[in-house]
């Protein structure tokens, strides 16, 4: 009898639909400045601190997982376990299989990235650039360049982007070598990946478009898996201690 009474106070604790989510998995990928790994296994970046904070707060604790970015979300998408991963833009297509904290996070504007030899006219917008015939525009394949970028991106002639499962610092390679005329990313983190490539910026030269607004936000995502009232209790205190 004892041992049925055992047997059944376990069932019930382990079956609590919020128990497996008192050590959650933050899965994440090297990502400067955003969130990247130490030299001692540290994970530091701008969305970490924010997401460790939050957690804290809530009493729950997370453990950082390095897995590869499309991996990470194709995790969330098949809603096996309970697993967040910070710093990703909100999108339609991501709302239907994931849950979105509040931002954590506002960019500042995106910009072009290009080679040095790249001609363009001074002070050109996104709008005008992306609407050129001649454009080659690469992207990294599964990304979001946020809502404004992504509508423009899409009224593009499919044969002018260039969609590449590889890592910011191959696609500068790749823009160096002629593949494509220009990439997209953030102010944030154009110099570190142009160092990366193993180039200098002298090897190329940033676009600033005048009308893309700073208004992109990143955000925490989980996995439906996680219940809803984490995320409320999360966006109780991004709304109070950290925005």
């Amino acid at each position: 009898m004892r041992v049925m009474s055992l047997l059944f106070i376990w069932l019930c604790v382990f079956s609590h639909p919020n128990f497996g989510a008192q050590l959650l998995n933050i899965q994440y990928y090297e990502r400067y400045p955003f969130h990247y790994t130490l030299s001692d296994g540290t994970v530091t970046g701008l969305v970490v601190t924010p997401t460790e904070l939050a957690f804290k707060s809530i009493d729950i604790s997370i453990e950082w997982v390095l897995v590869p970015a499309n991996r990470v979300l194709e995790n969330i998408k098949r809603n096996n376990e309970e697993i967040c991963t910070p710093g990703w833009y909100k999108t339609p297509e991501r709302e239907e299989y994931a849950r979105f904290s509040l931002p954590i996070y506002k960019d500042k504007p995106l910009v072009g990235l290009a080679r040095s030899d790249f001609n363009f006219k001074p002070g050109i917008s996104a709008k005008e650039l992306l609407s050129s015939p001649s454009i080659k525009l690469l992207v990294k394949q599964n990304f979001s360049q946020g809502a404004y970028m992504d509508a423009l991106i899409a009224k593009m002639p499919r044969d002018q982007v260039i969609s590449a499962a590889v890592d910011v610092p191959n696609l500068v390679k790749m823009i160096f070598a002629k593949r494509a005329d220009l990439i997209i990313t953030t102010q944030e983190e154009v110099a570190y990946y142009t160092k990366q490539a193993g180039f200098t910026m002298n090897d190329f030269q940033i676009l600033n478009f005048p009308d893309v607004p700073a208004v992109e936000k990143r955000y925490i995502i989980c996995s439906k898996k996680v219940p809803a009232d984490i995320i409320q209790r999360l966006n109780e205190v991004i709304g109070a201690k950290i925005r």
